[in-house]
């Protein structure tokens, strides 16, 4: 979530350890590719040593055990994708330096994990069956917790601790930027199973960390980011495709790019 901290990765892990065992398990292999890679290659060990060349891979480890279980083509797909992610990251920031590629390396790669594990017949990971606990608070951690595809209010909780650990600013967005997904789409009329389990408020929650920070003093920018994302999901849900953080990334490519053209034309 764009924090450069440890102590904050700890709680990360935690919220992943408490959501599902599997996924923060795949989230540390996928990490370990991507410093893997990036050693290999060559990278800054600067770069690797801020987690720039772990998170996207780590996402990618997260994803493929959200729609997949556990098995040695998925394994071999999270080392595959944590690795790719990783170069395709430092491809980014070296040939579009205008864009900051946030999670556009995991979405990258993700989409061809899955698509290669849906070609090899991997079957999809069993649901979860228990019932969501009911209120708007729930449903706001929530849509923190599936930043990293955890449909829990509690890895919620810890992703938000952690974040406040770091920066303040960073959780109060994060959880500013969810609650606006969520009336964003009840106001809307999505679906509201999907608005509940978070789905709608987690590229909200990242959108509103990266326009809050980048814009400081701002609100316009962060909002409008918020609820873009939450245009997008929708309009990735309608298509069938998974949107994965695509939501998050192209809204704030879009409200980035209309604040530099405003800028230039003033």
């Amino acid at each position: 979530m764009l924090q450069e901290s440890a102590p904050t990765g700890v709680l990360f892990l935690a919220g992943l350890f408490a959501g599902s065992v599997a996924m923060a398990s795949g989230a540390i292999l996928g990490a370990a590719a991507g410093v893997v890679a990036a050693r290999l290659a060559g990278l800054s060990a600067d770069g690797t040593a801020r987690g720039l060349h772990g998170f996207n891979a780590a996402l990618v480890g997260i994803a493929m055990l959200a729609f997949h279980p556990p098995g040695l083509l998925s394994i071999g797909l999270i080392v595959l994708g944590g690795a790719a992610s990783t170069l395709l990251m430092e491809a980014m920031r070296r040939r579009v330096p205008a864009l900051p590629p946030y999670t556009a390396p995991f979405v990258l790669t993700g989409w061809v994990m899955l698509a290669i594990a849906g070609v090899a017949g991997l079957p999809p990971a069993a649901a979860a069956g228990a019932p969501l606990p009911a209120g708007e608070l729930p449903a706001v951690l929530r849509g923190i917790g599936q930043v990293m595809f955890q449909d829990s209010w509690l890895a919620g909780l810890l992703f938000t601790i952690g974040l406040a650990l770091h920066s303040r600013q960073a959780a109060a967005w994060a959880l500013i930027g969810s609650a606006l997904g969520l009336v964003t789409a009840r106001s809307l009329g999505f679906p509201e199973h999907l608005s509940g389990a978070g789905i709608h408020g987690f590229n909200g929650a990242l959108a509103g960390i990266a326009l809050g920070d980048r814009y400081r003093g701002n609100v316009a920018a962060p909002l409008a980011g918020i609820v873009l994302s939450t245009l997008l999901v929708r309009a990735f849900q309608l298509a069938g495709f998974p949107a994965l953080t695509a939501p998050f990334v192209l809204s704030t490519w879009v409200v980035s790019q209309a604040y530099r053209s405003g800028a230039r034309t003033r």
